[in-house]
């Protein structure tokens, strides 16, 4: 009975990772396929596609415009959360439970609703569409899921040593940065590429916000609207390989702060 059971779930495992995979899979085979539609057999091979995309200008204006948007974001939902996490913690325990009902909120609640609301309130104060107040609404959203990650990291640390490193002789400001910050900082460093990401791939709040401009979802929109272009499949396979970079990036920086520590610890 054991190893049918061991069977089965290996089978259901590999059905698993196919039926999430395949369709990434035919996304790189069809971004180079020299033929526009998607059935086989492939027509050839070809660079076309990209070359394409490479001398398309809303596409480069499009992806400039995601990378200032989501650097932008992610960087402020980070310094944002971080402050308020350890502001929540150390002056607020006791009404803690509303304020993080607060917070959780627009994690819970649908993009569109953010979106409409946004847009009525930046039409109601004369704030024209474009892409400060697409910072502006993407930080609202991320740096919920930035609090978030830092919290399961903040619950389980002593705020304790901070202030006996005080009583000791260390400045408020020293403390902070000798003892906080290294503590926090690999569940900031993930708070930060999850908020790029999420705002790198947010299309329903940008989509009303952006105003003449314009962002790679809603460029990828424009493009589907009037059929599937090819130059779409090479731009899934550009954002697929740019998110195994930041992945790696992550893994890579929890390595080297690990080593970090294991040096300070000898």
């Amino acid at each position: 009975m054991k190893n049918k059971g061991s069977v089965i779930l290996t089978i259901y495992t590999a059905l698993f990772f196919l039926y999430i995979f395949v369709p990434i899979i035919f996304i790189f085979i069809f971004a180079w396929n020299s033929g526009e539609g998607y059935s086989l057999p492939l027509k050839g091979f070809t660079w076309r596609w990209f070359a394409e995309l490479a001398g398309d200008r809303l596409a480069k204006e499009a992806i400039r415009n995601s990378i200032i948007i989501a650097l932008s974001s992610a960087t402020i939902s980070t310094i944002l959360a971080t402050l308020l996490s350890i502001g929540l913690l150390k002056g607020l325990a006791r009404r803690t439970g509303a304020f993080l009902i607060l917070l959780i909120l627009p994690v819970l609640m649908p993009g569109l609703t953010i979106g409409i609301a946004a847009l009525v309130f930046f039409r109601t104060i004369n704030f024209p569409p474009g892409i400060p107040i697409v910072i502006v609404s993407h930080v609202s959203i991320s740096m919920s899921y930035v609090f978030l990650i830092l919290m399961g990291r903040i619950e389980g640390m002593p705020l304790d040593l901070q202030e006996a490193s005080v009583d000791l002789g260390a400045s408020w400001l020293s403390s902070i940065k000798d003892i906080i910050f290294p503590i926090l900082m690999p569940a900031a460093v993930a708070g930060w590429l999850f908020a790029f990401m999420i705002s790198w791939n947010e299309f329903i709040m940008t989509y009303f916000l952006i105003g003449a401009n314009m962002t790679l979802p809603v460029y990828i929109f424009s493009q589907l609207r009037f059929g599937i272009s090819p130059k779409v499949n090479v731009i899934s396979v550009l954002i697929t390989l740019f998110t195994l970079c930041m992945i790696a990036i992550l893994l890579a920086s929890r390595k080297i702060y690990n080593k970090i520590l294991m040096k300070e610890r000898r």
